[in-house]
C-alpha cells in the first residue's frame, strides 16, 4: 500500500478473484468403485477359507463320519437289520466321498455367509462400506455368538448331527422298522443287466432280419412302377441301410425300457422275474417286427 500526501493510502493492483473447489465427473463414483472391489475380495476370500475349511474337516473327520454311520444305524429301532447290515458295508466309502464334496459345500457356504454379512452390516454416513471379511472368519471357524456352542459349523458335523437325530429315533406304536431284502441292491443289479442283455441281442437280430427283408423289397421295388430314374437310383441306394438302422434302433429301444424295468422288477421280486418279463416282451417284438416287414 502507497501514501500519498495528506496521509491517504493509495489502493494497490487488485487481488485475483477465489475459485471455487471442483469435484471432477470421474471422482464421483470412486466409494462405489472401491465398495465393488472390496465386495469382490470379500467374496473370493469366503469361497477361498470355506473351501479350505471344508477340505481340512472332512478329511480329519471322515472316520468319525464312518463310525457314526455305524453306531447309529445299529441304535436306530426304525431301520430293520438288512438295512444296517448294507448300511455298515457303506459307511467307509461314504465316508471317503465326502472329502471330495466338502470343498464345494465350503465354497457355497462361504460365498453365502458372505452375502448375509454384507447384507446385514450397519449402513452408516461413510460412502465405504466395512469389511466383511473378519465377520467372515469368525462364522467359519467358530460356532457363531456362543449361544448355541454346540451347533456344528461343517458339512461333517451336520451330517453327524443328522445321524445322532436317526439313532434317537424311535417306533411309533404299530410301526414296523424300514427294511430291504438283503439281497436286494445285487438282485437289482443282476435284473437290470440280464434285462439289457437279452432286450439289446434279441433287438439286433430281430432288427437284421427285418432290415434284411425290408431292404430285399425296397430293391426290388425300385424297378417296379412308374418313377423317374433318380427315383429308382436313390430308393436302390438307401435299402442296405435297412439292415444297419432297424437293427441298431430295436436295441437301443429294448435295452432304454428293459434295463430300468430290471432294476426295479430285481429289487422286489428277485433276478428271475425281470429275465423271463424281458424275454417274453423280446419275443412278442420280434416277431411283430419280423411280419410287419414281411406284410408291407
Amino acid at each position: 500500500m502507497k501514501i500519498q500526501s495528506g496521509n491517504q493510502p493509495v489502493p494497490g493492483p487488485p487481488k485475483p478473484p477465489k475459485r471455487e473447489l471442483e469435484v471432477k465427473p470421474d471422482l464421483d463414483n470412486i466409494a462405489d468403485r472401491y465398495n465393488g472391489s472390496r465386495a469382490t475380495g470379500n467374496y473370493v476370500s469366503g469361497m477361498t477359507l470355506g473351501a479350505l475349511k471344508e477340505t481340512v474337516a472332512t478329511t480329519v473327520q471322515s472316520p468319525r463320519l464312518a463310525w457314526e454311520i455305524v453306531e447309529n444305524l445299529w441304535q436306530a429301532e426304525t431301520i430293520g437289520p438288512n438295512l444296517k447290515i448294507l448300511g455298515t458295508l457303506a459307511a467307509v466309502p461314504a465316508a471317503a466321498l465326502s472329502i471330495p464334496a466338502g470343498p464345494f459345500y465350503g465354497v457355497f457356504k462361504g460365498f453365502t455367509t458372505v452375502a448375509e454379512a454384507m447384507r446385514n452390516r450397519p449402513e452408516g454416513e461413510d460412502p465405504l462400506r466395512p469389511d466383511t471379511s473378519p465377520d467372515f472368519a469368525r462364522s467359519v471357524f467358530s460356532a457363531g455368538d456362543g449361544t448355541e456352542a454346540n451347533e456344528p459349523t461343517t458339512m461333517t458335523g451336520h451330517l453327524c448331527k443328522s445321524l445322532e437325530e436317526l439313532g434317537e429315533a424311535k417306533l411309533e406304536a404299530g410301526e414296523k422298522p424300514h427294511d430291504v431284502p438283503l439281497l436286494s441292491p445285487a438282485f437289482s443289479v443282476v435284473g437290470g443287466v440280464l434285462s439289457g442283455v437279452i432286450s439289446g441281442v434279441v433287438g439286433l437280430v430281430a432288427g437284421l432280419v427285418a432290415g434284411s427283408i425290408t431292404c430285399g423289397k425296397e430293391m426290388i421295388g425300385a424297378f417296379k412302377g412308374d418313377k423317374p430314374f433318380g427315383a429308382r437310383v436313390g430308393q436302390f441306394v438307401a435299402a442296405p441301410l435297412n439292415v444297419v438302422a432297424m437293427p441298431l434302433a430295436l436295441a437301443w429301444n429294448g435295452i432304454k425300457e428293459s434295463v430300468p424295468r430290471g432294476f426295479v422288477d430285481g429289487w422286489n421280486h428277485g433276478p428271475i422275474k425281470p429275465v423271463v418279463d424281458t424275454a417274453k416282451a423280446s419275443a412278442g417284438i420280434t416277431v411283430g417286427v419280423i411280419k410287419e416287414a414281411w406284410e408291407r
